[in-house]
């Protein structure tokens, strides 16, 4: 029986359920991810999850800084592998490698394709006020997220759902929709259908100047940003010169108070926004402290009060 020679590419903690559970279904022959990085404030280098939880699994890794070198080409063609699975890699794949596999390349693409292809589609998907989104197993081709689709699946988005939440949902959702389809990847016995291009919508990298919020947003169009931009950039603003990062927002109800203005007393904190609304402030984050409850942080600048954001 044809035992494919299988290769799994990702980077991120994301990556690492599927590569758990392609794991349990063949033999890996070889992980690739981004090398070591420094991490955090002491600039330490650490090895990327994916890395990390091949070494555990016995599995041989290789970390090129790029595809386009011929040493990366002379590794991958002495590896002849048939079928790459990618999740969250980080890199472009180049024609020839995609050409080698004869079962082909499959990505788990974080969105319902073709609407979000890019580096950040479950972000988009909260921004722009989508009531659901998904995972797409996908067969890589050159251009970005636009190959034939296998599968999809769907999750709802809600008013508690941030990026990073909604994020580990749809790697749960990932897994399965992978295991599900192995054995028809595996065959080669795969019915994909193409993306219609008419639908096609772009989620580009997230920028730190994305975390400032806009006084002349709605409420709800605040709330979405709080969501969309959980843990990376963070939205917030500023107040009497410090960055007050917001990290958890709850209800909206109406209010007389013009547009970006701050109030609080023992009930709770609020924000006001441009269509006579309110936005409820759960937890907040003031620099170089921990997360809080927004009532706490703001007690800083009294027991109750109103102010202007910056």
């Amino acid at each position: 029986m044809f035992q494919p020679r299988v290769a799994f590419f990702g980077t991120p903690s994301i990556a690492v359920p599927p590569l758990i559970a392609l794991a349990k279904h063949c033999h890996i022959h070889a992980v690739f991810c981004n090398p070591d990085r420094p991490q955090r404030r002491g600039h330490i280098l650490e090895p990327p999850p994916t890395k990390a939880t091949a070494i555990k699994l016995g599995l041989e890794v290789h970390q090129p800084e790029s595809w386009k070198d011929e040493s990366t080409k002379l590794l991958w063609d002495s590896l002849k592998i048939d079928l790459a699975i990618v999740v969250a890699y980080g890199h472009i794949l180049p024609p020839w490698m995609l050409d080698s596999c004869s079962l082909g390349a499959w990505n788990l693409h974080f969105s319902l394709l073709p609407k979000w292809r890019g580096a950040a589609p479950v972000n988009y998907a909260i921004l722009s006020g989508d009531e659901e989104t998904g995972v797409s197993l996908m067969k890589i081709t050159p251009g970005l997220d636009s190959g034939p689709i296998l599968a999809q699946c769907s999750r709802p988005i809600t008013m508690k759902s941030s990026a990073d939440e909604l994020l580990a949902e749809l790697t749960e959702s990932a897994t399965n929709l992978l295991v599900a389809h192995l054995e028809k990847i595996f065959s080669g016995d795969t019915n994909t259908w193409k993306q219609d291009e008419n639908l096609v919508t772009i989620a580009p990298k997230l920028n730190k100047e994305m975390a400032k919020l806009n006084k002349g947003k709605d409420a709800m169009e605040l709330h979405r940003q709080i969501r969309a931009l959980q843990p990376w950039p963070g939205a917030g603003f500023r107040l009497k010169d410090t960055t007050i990062k917001i990290l958890e927002a709850g209800s909206i109800s109406p209010t007389d108070n013009s547009s970006g203005i701050i109030g609080w007393d023992k009930n709770g904190v609020w924000l006001s926004a441009n269509d006579n609304k309110q936005l409820e402030l759960l937890k907040l984050q003031r620099p170089g402290k921990q997360p809080q409850p927004a009532k706490q942080v703001m007690q800083y600048w009294g027991a109750s009060g109103m102010m202007e954001i910056d």
